[in-house]
């Protein structure tokens, strides 16, 4: 049984990055002539050999050269990868352009977007935190006139909500200040998920019989408050990336993918669940679940409001993916993106 020797190892390794450079096979002779082996190019060709027999590698059907398998990428991932550490300059730049935009927590998830396939070159892809996990912080509302008011309903993720109601009746300005006042009281502290229509309509009931509220009907509030728990959205960011890589030339693997991301909610398939670990997941070709992107990988993380993971973020690329480099500005993002979030929320 053939063994991974730190010689196949080197030479693996070799491929790998002459392949994500290059996108065509590599030759023995390549990498003789490009790399100090200490071995003769027959050498080498019999360790890609070894390499090919133990799926490491594959032969394109007509070419003298190799090119990674699935198992090679992974392999490479898992033991040869050196992530490339980003420069305090690149780290300054990215958290200045987080600074001087708007606060806004859909601006923010949509600039991240647009950043990230800025840094990677690739299409990256966003989920704006899971509001339906977020802790109720404070109610606003604002009376603009006789039939109009201004909702704002702000969590420990910022403002999730900001919308003009139109009221069935009039209220006063003490009468919208009695209905905050006790709103804030009775739900602070609870996430959006427990805030369903039942406990609404016991809180509804509550403000007409204790405080004198003569209106008939506060349902509108329910309805209002209960919708902001299914208001998320994935940010999709350089979504023509794809195309000018030269493994998409085929026409019907660009269609495949570029269905997939017209259709949201297959996007939250791929993206997958949120979990609490901070590490950055790298999925490859095959291991994909959904047959339209078994020819792309992704690499995502999550980004934390304090312990908690609250979104996820991405980059779908071909498996001929510069995965130092992808992997570590995806996780330096995602960790600025968090801090933020954090200092914001303070």
């Amino acid at each position: 049984m053939l063994e991974m020797t730190e010689r196949k190892k080197d030479v693996l390794k070799a491929i790998i990055n002459e392949y994500i450079m290059t996108a065509e096979p590599v030759g023995s002779r390549t990498l003789a002539r490009r790399y100090d082996f200490g071995v003769s190019s027959a050498t080498i060709r019999n360790e890609m050999a070894d390499l090919e027999e133990m799926n490491y590698l594959e032969k394109p059907h007509k070419s003298a050269g190799r090119i990674p398998s699935d198992k090679g990428y992974r392999f490479y991932v898992d033991t040869l990868m050196e992530l490339r550490d980003i420069s305090k300059q690149q780290r300054k730049k990215i958290k200045d352009n987080y600074e001087s935009k708007a606060k806004e927590i859909r601006d923010i998830i949509k600039q991240t977007s647009n950043m990230l396939s800025d840094l990677t070159h690739y299409t990256s892809l966003v989920l704006t935190p899971q509001v339906h996990d977020s802790v109720f912080r404070k109610l606003k509302l604002i009376s603009l006139d006789s039939n109009h008011m201004l909702l704002v309903i702000m969590t420990d993720i910022g403002v999730v909500q900001n919308k003009v109601i139109v009221m069935p009746e009039e209220l006063s300005r003490s009468e919208l200040q009695k209905i905050s006042r006790y709103l804030n009281e009775k739900l602070q502290g609870l996430s959006l998920s427990e805030i369903d229509k039942d406990l609404l309509n016991n809180l509804e009931n509550n403000l007409i019989n204790q405080l004198d509220i003569v209106m008939s009907d506060l349902g509108f509030l329910a309805n209002d408050l209960f919708r902001v728990s299914i208001d998320e959205k994935i940010y999709l960011g350089g979504t023509t990336n794809i195309l000018e890589q030269p493994e998409f030339n085929d026409i019907h693997k660009v269609k495949a993918v570029l269905r997939v991301l017209e259709e949201e909610e297959l996007l939250y398939n791929i993206l997958g669940k949120i979990c609490n670990s901070p590490e950055v997941e790298v999925i490859i070709g095959q291991e994909n679940e959904f047959d339209e992107i078994k020819d792309c990988s992704m690499v995502t993380a999550t980004y934390q409001l304090g312990d908690r993971a609250i979104g996820k973020i991405g980059v779908l690329g071909p498996t001929r993916m510069e995965y130092p480099k992808v992997v570590s500005k995806v996780k330096i993002v995602a960790q600025i993106l968090s801090n933020m979030l954090n200092e914001t929320n303070k």
